[in-house]
């Protein structure tokens, strides 16, 4: 696409986002308010954004502009940081980590279920590729030279038998063929002695136009049918990539090296503009600024008969003092001294003691009714950015808006800007210490003996508490972040990972949800919103540092299901998505490392240490309920327990700061002390059973790609006979049918559901004693049991109100 596409997207991406802050004020403006009325806003705030991330996205992935990429980039991290403030308040509201999307906020706005969920933003690898891709090179080099090599698919190793078997066929179908050419050229021979002057009979000639006309009218139906039933979505497609699609991803591509190179010289005009302006104008500048301020100090001293308080650095230096000109200079508390310790001490108290008294005079029977959303930090972000967009680019020209290239005269002003800063600061400096020889003549003049230039005033910390994170002794202060790399990867505790994409866990979204609220019945979450809430709780905080530092913290995620469900699919999503780095601190993998208590302490330091020098880094743990059994069996001698009492201290050391994330993976977490369990998980996600929509998506995605899909397979049959399996176990069962040779022969015999169903009774399907097991699990979860807690409270004040109401009567 065009520059000119783009450039429109971005208008009109900004004239939506103009709508959507306008809501999200109002939102602010209703205050407190009763639950209902909150949810029907925030449901649509939360599709409003993820429609703009995705639109932004596409802009700031193939705009060539430098310099309002920059703008672009500052809105598309503040639509993705309120996003996620929207996704936390509507968690509180439900009470539930999973929310689902209302049928009528979709059909106002225009959007399908599958555009309601948030993308992945491109930049998240593309701006660290060379760094990501120099991380794993360096992986699988040290494991090279260790001796590891990667699994190799397995040699076919054949019997002496079995081989002159093969080459017997071989040799027989040779042969055939040899035999089958020269039959045919010997009924060539015989065809052309034949006497050719016979004349064909008018029936005999009918009857060949019967045929022939019949076998074209069936082909031009048969044809019209297909592309009918691809036109309407009752058929796929062959799995084939379009011209057009790769010409596109062509362009892309072009588009993406053309942006480098402008960045580059955007880079290269930066350094060039401010070495020749600081020679031009650095001089002159000097001596602006220091001629104003000896002005103004002199008018000062004429004024008031002394010299001016010059303000510090820190307090804004010669700005400040300006600004405070004529607002009281001879009052004894300037407006840069500092609030004395016991005045704020006494504020805070007072204010204590007052949260104290309305907490007091508030009714214990607290309406739970009531929502009030917690302040955006993002918002104010998301508006400045797109009045700036629109004050700088959005009505310019169509040729200037149109040029690719960096503006030098918005270059300039920004360098000047930046220039007379560092040249105030530099003036600031010399004007004090100028005041302090004018101060000491002044003093000397006067005969005040003993009396000294007053000093400049050192920052003060107002108020607030100061940070009680001591800083942890570093054990390894010698030693480079390559050499702690480097032992870590030999020590298998950094590990290379696949790179899968989130959007390759297959699986439909829950269509019914909202039709079961209405209803007053809780909805089952389905495999796709499983994979939004990864998205929303894991990768799209980890991607960004200025959206993790100052969205809400998620430390760690504790992922269950049965084997075969996809939970580590989803750690390598994870990794692979925000190009992060995978320290595996399963059980087993810690057996014989770092043994003893000091070797204990060297690992949590290495850990800690390391994963935030290579973050984005995402700590895996799997069979996460190991560490908080109870008994452990004798025959495990992996020592799970190892950890037990410093993954709190880890998790907890996760600063907003630091793009670390804690992840573990179980498939029977009710056998964990569930208190330490929810002590080192905030958050918790559950994959279901595989449903009906999922599996059938699964089925036709899959045996398309492969492609088996023909109108012989029941693909209704196939999901139905599958409904007890993980997607895993299905596609394990798949690989095991499709060999080499069964692909061969697709074209011959059409895949069968009976081949698969035939496979399938060979694997374990899950049983409903661990479906049992695992909703009363859940049904204890913090979240679960806080809902239970205020639904009941609920129902009780609502009896309550009932049982008045007929006491009144």
């Amino acid at each position: 696409m065009s520059n000119k596409t783009y450039n429109d997207l971005i208008c009109d991406t900004s004239e939506l986002i103009v709508e959507a802050t306008q809501a999200d004020e109002a939102v602010y403006e209703a205050g407190t308010a009763e639950r209902s009325t909150f949810e029907p806003l925030l449901s649509d705030l939360r599709i409003r954004y993820t429609t703009l991330l995705s639109r932004l996205d596409a802009v700031y992935d193939q705009l060539l502009q430098p310099q309002k990429r920059l703008i672009v980039k500052r809105l598309l991290e503040a639509c993705l940081g309120r996003l996620l403030e929207i996704k936390h308040d509507l968690v509180e509201l439900h009470l539930s980590d999973y929310t689902y999307d209302d049928d009528e906020i979709l059909v106002k706005l225009g959007v399908t279920p599958h555009e309601a969920e948030p993308v992945v933003p491109q930049y998240f690898v593309r701006e660290r590729e060379e760094e990501v891709e120099k991380r794993r090179y360096f992986i699988t080099d040290t494991l090279r030279k260790l001796g590891y090599e990667p699994p190799k698919p397995r040699s076919l190793v054949l019997t002496e038998q079995q081989a002159v078997i093969i080459i017997q066929s071989h040799e027989r179908a040779r042969q055939g063929r040899l035999r089958g050419q020269f039959m045919k050229e010997i009924r060539l021979l015989k065809e052309k002695g034949r006497d050719q002057k016979g004349e064909m009979s008018a029936s005999a000639a009918t009857a060949i136009q019967r045929v022939w006309r019949g076998f074209i009218a069936r082909r031009d139906t048969k044809r019209r049918k297909h592309e009918e039933q691809l036109l309407i979505g009752m058929k796929l497609a062959p799995y084939t990539e379009s011209k057009a699609i790769k010409k596109a991803e062509e362009v892309k591509e072009i588009r993406r090296k053309v942006q480098k190179e402008y960045e580059q010289e955007y880079l290269e005009s930066l350094e060039k503009t401010e070495e020749q302006l600081r020679s031009q104008h650095g001089v002159k500048i000097n001596e602006r600024i220091g001629d104003e301020l000896r002005r103004w100090i002199s008018e000062y001293f004429e004024r008031t008969g002394k010299f001016p308080d010059f303000p510090s650095e820190e307090g804004g230096g010669s700005r400040a003092m300006f600004s405070r000109q004529g607002t009281g200079m001879d009052s004894d508390l300037s407006k840069t001294s500092p609030v004395s310790s016991k005045d704020s001490k006494k504020s805070k108290e007072s204010k204590k003691n007052n949260k104290v008294d309305e907490n007091k005079n508030k009714d214990e029977g607290e309406d739970l009714k009531s929502f009030k959303c917690t302040p955006s930090a993002f918002l104010n972000d998301i508006v400045s950015a797109n009045e700036e967009y629109e004050d700088i680019w959005k009505f310019r020209e169509e040729e200037v808006k149109n040029d690719e290239k960096c503006d030098n005269e918005m270059i300039e002003r920004e360098k000047m800007i930046k220039i007379e800063q560092e040249i105030r600061i530099i003036v600031d400096d010399m004007m004090r210490s100028e005041l302090e020889l004018l101060q000491a003549a002044l003093d000397r003049d006067r005969a005040h003996k003993g009396k000294k230039a007053k000093k400049p005033q050192k920052k003060v910390r107002r108020g607030g508490k100061k940070s009680k994170k001591k800083k942890e002794k570093d054990l390894t202060p010698d030693r480079t972040t390559e050499s702690l790399f480097e032992e870590l990867v030999t020590n298998g505790i950094i590990r290379p990972y696949p790179l899968v994409k989130i959007d390759d866990f297959i699986g439909e979204k829950s269509f019914v949800a909202n039709e079961c609220k209405k209803q007053g019945q809780e909805p089952s979450p389905c495999l796709g919103d499983i994979r939004q809430l990864i998205k929303e709780f894991c990768i799209l905080p980890l991607g960004s540092e200025h959206v993790r530092t100052n969205s809400p913290l998620v430390r760690s995620v504790l992922v269950s299901g049965p084997s075969g469900s996809g939970k580590k699919m989803l750690v390598h999503a994870i990794c692979s998505e925000t190009g992060a780095t995978l320290f595996d601190l399963t059980p087993a993998n810690l057996v014989g490392k770092y043994p003893g208590k000091s070797g204990l302490i060297m690992l949590i330091h290495l850990i800690m240490k390391v994963s935030r020098l290579l973050q984005p880094s995402v700590l895996w743990m799997n069979d996460a309920e190991k560490p908080f059994v109870k008994k452990i069996p004798k025959t495990d001698k992996t020592d799970p327990k190892r950890l037990k009492k410093d993954l709190v201290k880890i998790i907890k050391g996760i600063c907003p700061e630091d793009r670390v994330l804690f992840v573990g993976t179980s498939r029977t977490p009710w056998e964990a002390e569930q208190k330490l369990l929810f002590q080192c998980y905030s958050k918790v996600i559950q994959i279901p059973r595989a449903d009906y929509g999922s599996i059938s998506l699964m089925w036709r995605t899959t045996l398309h790609k492969a492609g088996a899909l023909s109108p012989k397979l029941e693909l209704s049959c196939l999901s139905r006979v599958s409904d007890s399996y993980t997607i895993g176990t299905l596609l394990a069962a798949l690989d095991a049918v499709l060999t080499t040779k069964r692909r061969l022969q697709l074209r011959v015999r059409a895949f069968t559901a009976q081949e698969v169903a035939v496979q399938l009774s060979s694997f374990e399907p899950v049983y409903v004693e661990h479906d049992v097991a695992a909703e009363s699990w859940w049904s204890k979860t913090p979240m679960e049991r806080r809902k239970q807690r205020i639904l009941q409270r609920l129902l009780e004040i609502e009896q309550e109100n009932e049982e008045r109401a007929a006491a009144g009567k």
